[in-house]
């Protein structure tokens, strides 16, 4: 009886570490999730394992107006996963936002001239139970107005089954990021809110497609010389030299994006590291 005793305290001791390492590796963000793969079949896309800088799968599908990935993130200070659709811009819309559901409280980092922006009911561009930011809030109404996509956006917290959801634009980047409820896996998160931002990306990738269009043929003066991929403005105040691309950027807009808003560089969040990075280099920045 005493050899079961000692089995059963060596047991009772030795079990719960392996199930955990177990689940460390089974469950971790990989190919083992099919829900990675589901979403790439549903969104006509790729799936690439698991070559992201953070660790995770990641998600390639085409846009209207550029290139879309999607990954599955842990950020800093939540338990839970976050799903995060990116847009690489084919051309600059040349301005920085950020609108969440439910309310948020301002970001921490700050892009500069990022400013909160105040929506009533009663105007057109209102957003139900939503929080707005913005470096150039007439271009933030500009996208708002189109109602096709102001209804989408009101309904898009409720139709992903998220948690949170937060709509980032960055100079040529569009993020969405949809939070999911605590417990989700990476994959099943994937799977089940991934689509909806997915389909959301796509429209706001056609609207700000249509709205560099319009900027370049008024030959707007902000999308031309040394200026951020992140928010558009001139480079002059607190710069960050990409070393991976040499591109210049504001270290709020760096942060914001967690990496370079070059799709082909290989310090962007969701870098591919079968793409070329093929990035002219930009000169170093100045002291």
């Amino acid at each position: 009886m005493l050899w079961l005793g000692l089995a059963a305290l060596v047991a009772f001791f030795a079990v719960p570490p392996m199930v955990a390492l177990v689940e460390s590796t089974v469950l971790r963000p990989g190919p083992r999730h099919v829900g990675f793969w589901a979403l790439a079949r549903v969104v006509a896309g790729t799936c690439h394992v698991p070559w992201g800088r953070r660790g995770s799968p990641v998600v390639r599908f085409p846009l209207p107006q550029g290139e879309g990935r999607a990954r599955a993130v842990r950020l800093p200070g939540e338990s839970g996963w976050v799903v995060e659709v990116r847009a690489y811009q084919t051309h600059p819309f040349g301005f920085a936002a950020r609108i969440s559901t439910p309310s948020r409280p301002p970001t921490r980092w700050r892009a500069p001239g990022l400013d909160v922006v105040e929506l009533f009911p009663s105007e057109t561009e209102h957003l139900q139970a939503a929080s707005l930011e913005s470096t150039d809030e007439s271009l933030l109404r500009w996208l708002l107005r189109h109602a096709e996509t102001r209804k989408r956006l009101d309904a898009l917290h409720a139709e992903a089954g998220a948690e949170q959801v937060e709509v980032m634009f960055a100079g040529q980047v569009i993020a969405l990021r949809g939070h999911a409820p605590d417990g989700w896996k990476a994959g099943e998160a994937m799977e089940h809110i991934g689509p909806a931002l997915v389909e959301m990306l796509r429209a706001l990738s056609a609207d700000l497609g249509e709205l560099a269009l319009a900027l370049r043929n008024v030959g707007d003066a902000a999308l031309a010389g040394a200026v951020c991929p992140g928010c558009g403005a001139g480079t002059g105040v607190d710069p960050w030299a990409c070393p991976g691309c040499g591109r210049l950027m504001h270290r709020g807009c760096r942060e914001m994006l967690d990496g370079c808003a070059e799709a082909r560089c290989r310090q962007a969040a969701d870098a591919l590291p079968t793409v070329d990075p093929g990035v002219t280099r930009a000169p170093a920045a100045r002291s």
